[in-house]
């Protein structure tokens, strides 16, 4: 009999091992190891002098990656951190700076399938924290403290969901009454509000996405780590950045934009990379996948 689990893909594989994966010796940095998907393809790629750091909020995520990455246990140190906190990583490791660095900012087959409340397809609690267990407001509290102009303010901007205003002050009633407690009722206000399907998907996908990043600050983390990227990646290294919305692809776009303006960055794909047709085909997940890739210069110097 099939499994009834099937396994995450990793969302445009071949285009990060081909980015990342020519170095024989110094340190990659995969902020986001998730399933460890990416990480195993460079592991496997890159010479025997390669040491890889391992980061991810869900420790779900960290147990999976150790269980894949196994046979390379000697090259890989796991750290239950996010990765806007890879310059203190760094230094924990006794590491100077990486020479390649990667984030997947979507979400893997295994927190879409949990009970955290990532899925508009199950009818599990708001919480929607990559670490259940630590602190922090689940999404259901998050719906109870933001007023109704920021819950507009942040679908509009953010999910470009339409009706955002309408929308916000439904969710908004219904969490002041108790009644947005799970992703079921969560679902039911959205498809009320804006019908079954918006732009070809269930209504309540673009709206739970907005809901996902006020709850884990995405954005706000995001930015941080882009603001340290000129004291994490070394010369001659390369970050690869893969983007799944407009809201957090900005982010990277203009980050890397700028640094690219100065001395000593490259931006070799000006308006990213898109994972090619056969594999949208078989994961629809990567349709909506972007890589932003930024390489500094060998000669450039450390500040």
């Amino acid at each position: 009999m099939a499994p009834t689990h099937h396994p995450h893909a990793s969302v445009m594989l071949a285009e990060v091992s081909d980015a990342l994966a020519d170095l024989e010796e110094g340190v990659i940095v995969d902020g986001t190891v998730g399933m460890g998907g990416h990480s195993e393809a460079l592991l496997r790629r890159t010479g025997a002098g390669v040491r890889l750091l391992a980061l991810d909020r869900d420790p779900t995520a960290i147990a999976a990656a150790q269980a894949r990455l196994a046979p390379f246990a000697g090259r890989v140190r796991f750290f239950h951190r996010g990765y806007e906190e890879t310059p203190d990583v760094l230094r924990e490791a006794g590491e100077a700076c990486a020479n390649r660095v990667l984030l997947d900012l979507g979400l893997s087959s295994a927190q879409l399938e949990s009970d955290r409340g990532f899925s508009v397809r199950a009818d599990a609690p708001l919480d929607m924290r990559f670490d259940s267990a630590g602190p922090g407001e689940t999404a259901a509290d998050v719906l109870r403290r933001v007023t109704e102009a920021e819950l507009a303010s942040r679908l509009a901007e953010i999910g470009q969901v339409p009706a955002a205003r309408r929308l916000a002050r439904t969710l908004k009633t219904r969490a002041r009454a108790g009644r947005m407690r799970t992703m079921g009722e969560f679902r039911e206000a959205c498809h009320e509000v804006l019908g079954p399907r918006v732009r070809r998907m269930d209504s309540a996908i673009l709206p739970a996405m907005v809901l996902r990043i006020l709850v884990n600050r995405e954005l706000d983390r995001l930015a941080t780590f882009l603001a340290a990227l000129p004291a994490v990646l070394a010369p001659g290294g390369k970050a690869a950045i893969l983007c799944f919305h407009s809201g957090e692809d900005r982010l990277v776009k203009r980050a890397f934009r700028s640094l690219a303006a100065t001395r000593g960055w490259a931006v070799p794909f000006a308006k990213g990379v898109k994972p090619g047709a056969a594999e949208v085909s078989t994961n629809p997940r990567a349709r909506a996948a972007r890589m932003r890739l930024i390489e500094r210069c060998p000669d450039e110097e450390k500040a």
